[in-house]
């Protein structure tokens, strides 16, 4: 058996996975902005009245928001482990994530 013959794969999961890292990441980097954004002009217009925030209900959709992320990442690294090409995707994942 020729290891070779595994170049051309790892190379193209390597790429994907770089590409999607990367666009992964930037794609984090704009949604924490947003729901920060958000957050802080709730907290502005409670501050001056215009709105009443119920804070326990704010901090109970975040929950549910992290949990809901939190599986969506188990159902993603399962998915990682039936593909072939999962080797070189990882490795370019996390090398775009870091770069993004």
């Amino acid at each position: 058996m020729d290891i070779l013959q595994f170049l051309p794969d790892l190379g193209v999961g390597f790429i994907g996975g770089f590409i999607i890292g990367w666009g992964a990441k930037i794609a984090l980097k704009i949604v924490a902005a947003l729901l920060a954004l958000y957050i802080l002009s709730l907290l502005y217009l409670a501050k001056l009245g215009v709105i009443t925030v119920n804070r326990d209900a704010l901090l109970g959709l975040l929950g549910v928001m992290e949990n809901s992320f939190v599986s969506f990442g188990s159902q993603v690294v399962g998915l990682l482990h039936s593909i072939s090409l999962g080797t070189g995707f990882v490795a370019g994942f996390i090398i775009g994530f870091k770069k993004g």
